[in-house]
């Protein structure tokens, strides 16, 4: 049965706080579901105390009946709980982590509102703010001391150091190399090491503006915690519904035009070979990076020349490196390549025989994958990103990052009149719009492109001398008007 507590505000208004026994959450711990009742002041204690107990009966039904939770619940507590019971378990792990991140962004702004007051003008003021004012996103930490040495020191090789830290050696790398960790990663190594952060590493506030598209993505997070709070029974209408978004200027996606891919590929051919072969890869087939990596030996067919995706292997923070499926349905594809990749897979597989002998019982591998460390453990996805980061760099490439690669694989498939679908398709996109969509800016150069090329066929026929005239003379009248 439901129960009120009787309480007295500051301006001596009286309120009830009714509670109620709720559903067995899924950490076995019975919920129980509140809300607060105001009676009218004018009311009698008699009439008070009649309507008190319509209102428990009515509470105590939408209670058991699921249609009412707590109504009092904050947009933080609610958003934990759709963590835990909904993102954690139903979505990919790096969707579940950004949506993590995210909302720990936004928390300080409506993270106190309850849902049933959050209306569609917070969201509107919080998405006007982001584009005006900074949004703290977590700490990074850069090491200033010479990590190696003071590991040493400590009679310990890297392998050891990350052990007793409790962080991968990837991330211990990732530190010796420069680069930001998190501060997490950063308390770990100071403890290993009984010393003080700031002894050790420099702090960098990471205080910035967020662009339109951002807001969207904080947007469609926000979204679909209230669309979950509407099924669950906490509020009626998701308030998220109709905000305001600002506009998104598109644009284009960084890639290399043909020039530019061709001496990327002659210049592989002085690197190692593996990150010769996974880059020229990636390039010939327009492949994610999870999907290059996630590669076996089995998802190539020589015969038939063609690769299949069926797997990704990918890294979030805190879950490590994992194998999962494809992004979406459609992303589990067979794509025809071209002959030179296979002969380039051959040539990397005879120097992979040739290490795994090397390495003899302390070869790692055990599920037939392609691409790996060089003791044939699971390879880190970073390390391809920063090799070819450098890579760039070091040969005066353009601003392109690795998933640029698959943009220059669609690009140069467009503008070489590859009907659209095909790209779509050998991509994995789940729809040609989303293909059309990325690629306008090549779609349109490629358009250009097949009328010169129809005009250059039949334009000496269609176009005699007096049309040719009549078409000068209409036009020179159109431009004058």
């Amino acid at each position: 049965m439901a129960t009120a507590k009787k309480r007295v505000k500051k301006d001596g208004s009286v309120v009830f706080d009714i509670r109620a026994n709720g559903d067995i959450s899924v950490e076995g711990k019975r919920t129980r579901p509140t809300k607060t009742w105001t009676p009218n002041s004018s009311w009698s204690e008699m009439k008070t105390e009649k309507e008190l107990q319509k209102q428990l009966v009515l509470f105590e039904d939408s209670v058991k009946s699921g249609i009412l939770q707590d109504e009092n619940i904050k947009f933080k507590d609610f958003s934990e709980r759709f963590l835990t019971e909904y993102a954690d378990k139903k979505l990919k792990a790096h969707t579940s982590h950004n949506y993590r991140n995210r909302l720990n962004q936004i928390y300080p702004a409506i993270g106190h509102i309850k849902l049933r007051d959050l209306r569609t003008g917070h969201l509107n003021s919080l998405y006007a703010r982001l584009q005006k004012h900074c949004v703290n996103y977590e700490d990074r930490y850069t090491v200033k001391i010479d990590l190696l040495s003071v590991i040493a020191n400590h009679n310990m090789n890297k392998t050891a150091f990350a052990k007793a830290a409790g962080i991968a050696k990837i991330s211990l790398n990732t530190i010796i190399n420069g680069d930001r960790v998190i501060e997490k990663t950063a308390l770990a190594v100071c403890s290993a090491l009984d010393m003080d952060i700031s002894d050790v590493f420099n702090r960098h506030s990471s205080n910035t503006l967020v662009s339109a598209s951002t807001v969207h993505t904080y947007h469609r997070i926000i979204s679909a915690v209230l669309a979950k709070a509407v099924k669950w029974g906490f509020i009626a209408q998701n308030p998220a519904i109709n905000a305001e978004l600002p506009k998104i200027t598109k644009h284009k996606a960084p890639y290399l035009d043909e020039e530019d891919a061709r001496r990327l590929l002659t210049l592989l051919h002085s690197e190692p070979i593996k990150y010769r072969t996974m880059i020229a890869l990636d390039l010939l087939s327009g492949l994610r990076r999870g999907e290059l990596l996630g590669l076996r030996w089995r998802d190539i067919d020589f015969d038939s020349e063609t690769i299949t995706v069926s797997q990704t292997l990918n890294y979030v923070t805190g879950h490590g490196v994992y194998v999962d499926t494809p992004k979406t349905r459609t992303s589990e594809r067979p794509i025809k390549l071209a002959r030179s990749a296979f002969i380039l897979l051959l040539q990397y597989k005879q120097g992979q025989d040739e290490q795994r002998e090397k390495c003899g019982d302390y070869w790692k591998q055990t599920d037939d994958r392609i691409f790996t460390a060089d003791d044939g453990g699971v390879i880190h996805p970073d390390t391809l990103s920063k090799w070819f980061k450098k890579f760039v760099k070091q040969n005066n490439f353009p601003d392109v990052h690795l998933h640029s690669l698959r943009h220059t694989y669609a690009s140069l498939m467009i503008a070489d009149g590859i009907p659209l679908v095909v790209v779509s398709n050998n991509l994995g996109h789940a729809q040609v719009s989303t293909t059309a969509d990325i690629y306008s800016h090549v779609i349109k150069s490629a358009a250009a492109k097949a009328a010169d090329s129809i005009d250059s066929k039949f334009s000496d026929i269609v176009e005699t001398s007096s049309l040719v005239k009549e078409y000068e003379s209409f036009y020179s009248q159109l431009s004058a008007s």
